[in-house]
């Protein structure tokens, strides 16, 4: 007994909703609606990405120069006092991307199969 496949709407919210956003577009043939979830996700992705590291190098570098001791603890306080020192730039970042996982996911749930 085998179970019904999945519908390629399905497919498509199983993409978007743990691959990237966007790209169950893709798999229903929506190229550049796709596009307009996929590019300013991966843009914001970027970005925090770059953020994320910029803080880890910081504690690394402390780390290596014996400023920061090798304790989880201390380690993160560091990390949450760098964190709260983000800025508008990393909540915009988030905000986009959180915004086009679930923008794409609704907008693939009103695309007619």
């Amino acid at each position: 007994m085998s179970g019904s496949p999945l519908s390629k709407r399905n497919q498509a919210l199983l993409l978007s909703a743990l691959v990237f956003p966007g790209s169950g577009h893709f798999l229903l043939g929506r190229k550049a609606r796709g596009c307009l979830f996929l590019v300013p996700a991966l843009i914001a992705l970027v970005l925090v990405l770059r953020q994320i590291m910029a803080r880890l190098d910081q504690v690394m570098a402390q780390i290596d120069s014996g400023a920061l001791p090798l304790d989880v603890q201390l380690i993160m306080e560091k990390v949450e006092r760098l964190s709260a020192n983000d800025g508008p730039a990393m909540t915009i970042a988030v905000g986009v991307l959180v915004a086009c996982w679930i923008g794409s996911l609704i907008d693939t749930l009103l695309i007619k199969p």
